[in-house]
C-alpha cells in the first residue's frame, strides 16, 4: 500500500511540474469545425483541392493538441459560431479561419493567420492588405533579435543560404539585391509531391512601419517583393502569414509561435492608432525611374517574343500528343486553343503608361527628362488618390518638403505674418487632420505636440500625434478606408477598379442561334492571369456562364491572345483587355429570359495585386 502511494505521489508531482510548465494564458483558437460542411469560399488556398479538404478535417484538432500542451487553458469554436465577446474570456484569440467581421473598436490581442490578416484588416483600415496569397516556407530579412524569437523560449535560428526569389529583382529593388539570401524554415519543405501544404499571404512593405503603432518582423520566400511583410504587427493584431498548422511547422517554427502568442498579449487594448487608406506610397517614383527606361522597354519585347515561343513549343507538344490518341485534358484543351500574339504598345504609349500624357507631352521619348523630374521633386508629391501620385506645386514653391515637421511650421508662421494664408491652409490642411480657425490655434497645437508627431504615408501622407497605447486616447484619422474605396459601384476600368466586364449577343441570320462575348477592359498597366504553371498560386481567369432553360452550348469557348509575363516563366496575362465567345442555341428559348455570364479574375500590376474578384452581367434574350 505504501508503494502504491509513493507512486501516486511521484506521478502528482510530475503532474504538478508539467502543469507549471505550461503558460499561464488563456487561449482561444477560432477555426473550422470538421464535422460541420465545408464552405464555399474556405479561406485556406492551395493549388490542390485535395490539400484544402484535408487541412478542413485535421487543422483544428492539429492546433487544440499543440496549443493545450503549451498554455494552461485552450477554447475552440467554430468561425461561424464566433462573436468578438468570446474574445473577451480569454488572454490571445488566434483568428485562422474566416469571414469575419471585427467592431473597429476591438482591442484584444489576436494572431491574424495567413489570408485572415487582409480579412480581417482590410475593412477595419490596418495594414495587413492584400497584397499577394503567394508565401512560400521560407522567412527572409529577419529581425532576429525580435522578442518573438527569444522569450519565452531562447530560440536559435538555423538559417540556409538559398537563391533569392526572382520576383525580387523585378523592380528597382533589384539592382542591390543580392543573389542569394540567409532564409529561415517556418513550413516544412520536406513533404511529397503533390502533397504541397496550404499558401501563405504577405502585405504590403511599403509604409508599414511609418508609424509607431505597427513593426514588420520578418518577410517571406513570395512571388512578390522583398518590402513584403510575413510577419508583422500593428496595434493589438499579429499577422503571421505563414499557411503551416502545427503538425506542419518546423520546430523551431512551433516555439516562435508559442513566444509570438505571449508577445501579443503586451498589446492587450493597445489599437492601432491609424487606418491605411493609402497603397501608393513615395516608393513609387523610384518605381517609375526604374520602368522609364528604353533598355527595360526592349527586353520586355525580346521576352514576349521568347516566351511566345515557348508557348507555341508546348501547343505542339500537346496537339503530338494529343494526334497519338492521348487524352490531354480539358485544361489543356483549351491550352491549344490560345492564339498568340507578338504585338505590343509603342515605346510612346509605354511612357504615356508610366509616366501620364501630361508628362509626355513635356519631355517626349528623352528618359534622362523624366528621371530628372522625378528626382528634384521626389520631397513633394502626395496622393491624388489611393492609387496614384501628384506633384504638391504648393510644398514644391516653398522648397519644404512634405515629411519633415519644417513644412507645417514654415504653413503656421506664414498665417502669423499674414503671407499667402490661402496657400498655408491648404498645406496644412492637406498633411494633417485637423482644421484650425486661427494661426494661434495652429501654433499651440503644433508646439504641444511638436515631439509627438509622425508622418505617415500608408495613412494619406499625414503628420499624427502619437497617442499609441495611450489609454482612451483615439487619434482623428481619414474617414475612408481601403475597403470603402474600392467597393464602390464604378462603371469603366478605374484605378480603384481596374476591370470592368461587359456581355454582348450577336445573333445569327436568324434569331435561334447568336455568339455570346464576354469582355473584360482592363486599366492601362494592369493585368489578369490567362495560362499559369500547375504550381502557381496566382488565380487564372475562369469564365461564369449560367443558361436560362431552352439555351445551349454549341462549340468551344474562345478568347483573345495572352502574352508572357516578363520574369515569370510560365505565366501568360491578359492586358488592355480579355474577350471570351461562344456560340448558342437558344431554338428553345422562353421569351423573357436572360443570361447571367462574367468572370472571376485577380487583377494586378507590376507592384500591387488586388483580391480575387468576380464580375457577373445579365444579358435579356
Amino acid at each position: 500500500m505504501k508503494k502504491l502511494f509513493t507512486i501516486a505521489l511521484v506521478l502528482l508531482t510530475m503532474q504538478q511540474a508539467f502543469a507549471k510548465e505550461k503558460i499561464l494564458l488563456k487561449v482561444l483558437y477560432v477555426g473550422y469545425k470538421p464535422e460541420k460542411p465545408m464552405p464555399a469560399d474556405v479561406v485556406y488556398y492551395s493549388t490542390s483541392a485535395t490539400v484544402v479538404a484535408k487541412m478542413y478535417q485535421t487543422r483544428m484538432a492539429d492546433f487544440k493538441a499543440f496549443l493545450e500542451s503549451h498554455f494552461q487553458e485552450v477554447k475552440t469554436v467554430d468561425v461561424r459560431d464566433y462573436t468578438a465577446e468570446m474574445s473577451n474570456g480569454v488572454d490571445v484569440t488566434i483568428m485562422d479561419a474566416g469571414p469575419v467581421k471585427l467592431p473597429a473598436d476591438f482591442s484584444r490581442p489576436m494572431i491574424l493567420m495567413h489570408a485572415m490578416a487582409p480579412n480581417v484588416g482590410l475593412p477595419i483600415g490596418l495594414k495587413f492588405d492584400w497584397y499577394c496569397q503567394c508565401l512560400d516556407d521560407e522567412a527572409l530579412n529577419i529581425k532576429t533579435t525580435h522578442a518573438i524569437f527569444n522569450a519565452p523560449n531562447k530560440v536559435k535560428l538555423t538559417m540556409q543560404n538559398k537563391p533569392t526569389p526572382g520576383s525580387f529583382f523585378n523592380g528597382h529593388q533589384g539592382a542591390k539585391t543580392p543573389k542569394s539570401m540567409p532564409m529561415w524554415q517556418v513550413v516544412k519543405g520536406d513533404l511529397p509531391a503533390g502533397q504541397k501544404y496550404l499558401i501563405g499571404m504577405v502585405s504590403h512593405g511599403e509604409g508599414f512601419e511609418d508609424s509607431p503603432d505597427a513593426e514588420v518582423i520578418s518577410g517571406g520566400v513570395c512571388l512578390k517583393n522583398a518590402e513584403a511583410v510575413a510577419l508583422g504587427r500593428q496595434g493589438n493584431y499579429f499577422m503571421w502569414g505563414f499557411s503551416g498548422s502545427p503538425d506542419y511547422m518546423t520546430n523551431e517554427a512551433k516555439d516562435v509561435f508559442v513566444n509570438t502568442v505571449c508577445y501579443i498579449k503586451k498589446y492587450d487594448h493597445k489599437p492601432a492608432i491609424v487606418k491605411k487608406v493609402q497603397i501608393e506610397t513615395r516608393t513609387s517614383i523610384d518605381e517609375k525611374i526604374y520602368r522609364i527606361s528604353r533598355a527595360l522597354y526592349d527586353k520586355a519585347i525580346v521576352s514576349r517574343k521568347v516566351g511566345n515561343e515557348r508557348l507555341l513549343k508546348l501547343q505542339k507538344e500537346l496537339r503530338d500528343k494529343k494526334d497519338a490518341g492521348e487524352d490531354i485534358g480539358k485544361g489543356n484543351e483549351q491550352f491549344l486553343k490560345m492564339p498568340v500574339t507578338n504585338a505590343m504598345e509603342s515605346f510612346e504609349d509605354y511612357l504615356k503608361t508610366q509616366a501620364g500624357d501630361a508628362l509626355f507631352a513635356k519631355f517626349g521619348t528623352n528618359t534622362a527628362l523624366y528621371h530628372q523630374y522625378f528626382r528634384e521633386n521626389y520631397e513633394y508629391f502626395y496622393p491624388a488618390n489611393a492609387y496614384a501620385l501628384q506633384l504638391d506645386a504648393d510644398a514644391a514653391q516653398m522648397k519644404k518638403s512634405n515629411r519633415k515637421p519644417a513644412i507645417l511650421e514654415h504653413c503656421i508662421t506664414m498665417l502669423e505674418r499674414k503671407q499667402d494664408e490661402a496657400m498655408a491652409r491648404r498645406v496644412l490642411l492637406r498633411y494633417t487632420n485637423e482644421s484650425f480657425a486661427t494661426a494661434a490655434e495652429w501654433r499651440n497645437w503644433f508646439n504641444t505636440n511638436k515631439q509627438k508627431l509622425f508622418f505617415t504615408e500608408a495613412a494619406g501622407f499625414k503628420f499624427i500625434v502619437n497617442t499609441f497605447g495611450q489609454s482612451g486616447q483615439q487619434n482623428k484619422s481619414a474617414s475612408v478606408s481601403l475597403t470603402e474605396k474600392t467597393s464602390a459601384q464604378i462603371t469603366g476600368s478605374t484605378i480603384e477598379d481596374p476591370v470592368a466586364v461587359s456581355a454582348k449577343l450577336v445573333y445569327g441570320q436568324n434569331t435561334n442561334t447568336a455568339r455570346l462575348y464576354i469582355d473584360a477592359a482592363i486599366l492601362k498597366g494592369w493585368h489578369t492571369y490567362a495560362l499559369l504553371p500547375d504550381d502557381s498560386p496566382f488565380i487564372p481567369v475562369k469564365v461564369l456562364l449560367e443558361l436560362p432553360e431552352g439555351v445551349s452550348i454549341k462549340g468551344e469557348w474562345q478568347s483573345s491572345p495572352s502574352v508572357p509575363f516578363p520574369g515569370y516563366e510560365g505565366v501568360f496575362i491578359f492586358d488592355d483587355k480579355a474577350t471570351f465567345s461562344i456560340e448558342l442555341s437558344l431554338v428553345n428559348v422562353k421569351p423573357g429570359s436572360a443570361i447571367s455570364c462574367g468572370m472571376s479574375y485577380q487583377t494586378c500590376d507590376e507592384n500591387k495585386c488586388f483580391p480575387p474578384g468576380k464580375k457577373m452581367v445579365d444579358i435579356k434574350i
